[in-house]
């Protein structure tokens, strides 16, 4: 609330005093989808630590970040949106906050970085504010290592 506030709230004031909501809105709407998107990325590593404490995390990291880096294959900048190590196993994950459903062109990538890493053990998190393709999902049951998680799940968790 207060992220939000501070972002949009006082560039807004004098419109929002004056009672012009609609206007208000159709300045900060725009803005939102790239906003949501980080507030979603934190969201999604507070859930990750929940399954740590309560000892349903796949690797048993002591913190979680964001890593990016320049990919030596491709030569261009890649990122990861949460990454969390121990000794010989990781965790990477991709929070994705669009209206479409997560495919196998987030997931792929996904691993694809991962494979700069050498760790014995490799485990993928989805996170999705709408969902995840067939395809998606049938090759993350293939792979038995991947964790595909929808928004409204983590609000069970």
């Amino acid at each position: 609330m207060f992220r939000f506030w501070y972002r949009f709230v006082p560039e807004n004031t004098s419109i929002i005093s004056r009672g012009a909501t609609d206007l208000a809105y159709k300045r900060i709407d725009p803005e939102l989808l790239s906003y949501m998107g980080g507030v979603f990325e934190e969201i999604c590593k507070q859930y990750i630590w929940k399954l740590l404490l309560d000892g349903k995390c796949t690797v048993n990291f002591s913190d979680l970040g964001r890593w990016w880096s320049t990919n030596p294959k491709t030569k261009t900048q890649d990122e990861i949106d949460i990454m969390g190590t121990d000794k010989d196993s990781a965790l990477f994950a991709e929070c994705k906050w669009t209206n479409e459903k997560v495919d196998l062109s987030v997931l792929e990538p996904l691993i694809e970085r991962s494979n700069l890493f050498y760790y014995k053990k490799k485990h993928f998190y989805l996170f999705a504010k709408t969902g995840f393709t067939k395809g998606c999902m049938d090759r993350a049951t293939e792979m038995g290592n991947v964790t595909l998680v929808e928004d409204h799940e983590m609000l069970k968790a």
